[in-house]
């Protein structure tokens, strides 16, 4: 059975605006710190997203605000 840090969520929702869309994603937390873009909603819109995994959440996060955006397509 795997150990899961109790400190690092494996999934995590994140909530947010940019650029006046609203954007809801979910995150997966995995080895070597690694992030990825489970799923994403746009303006209640489904947005698949491709090559979605990470270095750091930060640019996890930075990613899906330019999907919101429309600076990043899917």
């Amino acid at each position: 059975m795997e150990s899961v840090n109790p400190q690092q969520p494996s999934e995590e929702n994140v909530f947010g605006t940019s650029d006046g869309a609203s954007y809801s994603a979910v995150l997966s937390h995995g080895d070597a710190g690694r992030v990825t873009i489970q799923s994403l909603l746009v303006d209640g819109h489904n947005t698949p997203v491709r090559e979605a995994t990470f270095d750091t959440r930060q640019r996890a996060v930075a990613a899906v605000e330019e999907y919101a955006r429309g600076d990043r397509k899917p």
